[in-house]
């Protein structure tokens, strides 16, 4: 039973709107508090114990309504009790260009409903695991340098057909070009896939993953803990691509996010 609210404790959350397909950090002192987690837009999520605080992240969907939404948290004292605390948060929207593009016939037939499915649902399973403890620090660096050819959340139009958003960022670089982890990690998937081809998956910790796609070959292997700039694959152009590149991807608790906001923020 929740109780009575009192005695709340400051929230400080950053940045102070939250914008479609972007993260928040919410940061509580944890001086008499054992444990918090949140709820916010449908999903829930933990913050965890980082020196003097309380810290989660969460982000935003990128077709979320614009308006003001309940943050809700729920306190645990160390006296056993718990407080429910409430933060109204705006969220802002986030313009996304629209990019058209065409796929061969060979390549198309790969993003037919049950590959995507089977091949996303096997990824998934990776993207769901939190583990306690946070391996990433400070800003994440660029897996690769090369040309941005479609940011994240772009409408896409392909062979004409609307398609959803685009769920990462695209880095235009020549196939074999050396990837390399933006942060510390562990590596937790490597296979080869239908339409995502060559993927890789980095477990940062908490919750938060980055994820690698039409890679031409591994250099890391299932298990591997990764450190900021270790060679982790090479780029190429498998599956279900229009040309040589890297697509980067940012999952935060299973949730598609702009990779690039933590390349240009600490974390």
């Amino acid at each position: 039973m929740v109780a009575s609210l009192f005695a709340q404790p400051i929230v400080d959350i950053s940045p102070s709107v939250a914008w479609q397909g972007k993260v928040i950090e919410v940061k509580i002192p944890a001086a008499g508090i054992t444990g918090v987690e949140g709820k916010f837009l449908g999903q829930k999520f933990k913050l965890y114990p980082q020196e003097d605080n309380f810290v989660g992240i969460i982000g935003v969907p990128t077709d979320q309504k614009p308006g003001n939404y309940n943050l809700r948290l729920i306190i645990t004292q160390t006296d056993g009790k718990t407080i429910e605390q409430v933060e109204m948060l705006k969220v802002w929207p986030t313009k996304f260009p629209v990019t058209r593009y065409w796929l061969k016939p060979s390549r198309n037939k790969l993003r037919a409903r049950n590959i995507i499915d089977n091949e996303w649902s096997e990824i998934e399973k990776v993207l769901l695991h939190e583990s306690e403890k946070r391996l990433w620090s400070g800003q994440f660096a660029l897996p690769v340098k090369g040309e941005k050819s479609q940011g994240f959340g772009q409408l896409q139009i392909i062979n004409g057909k609307r398609s959803g958003s685009h769920k990462g960022v695209d880095l235009a670089v020549p196939i074999g070009t050396k990837v390399f982890a933006p942060n510390a990690g562990q590596v937790v998937f490597t296979q080869k896939l239908k339409a995502f081809g060559g993927t890789v998956v980095v477990d940062h910790g908490q919750g938060i993953h980055t994820l690698y796609f039409h890679l031409s070959k591994f250099a890391a292997e299932v298990g591997q803990d990764v450190k900021q700039g270790d060679l982790i694959a090479y780029s190429g152009n498998t599956g279900v691509s229009t040309g040589a590149h890297l697509h980067w991807g940012m999952s935060v608790h299973n949730l598609r996010v702009d990779p690039e906001q933590w390349v240009k923020y600490e974390m």
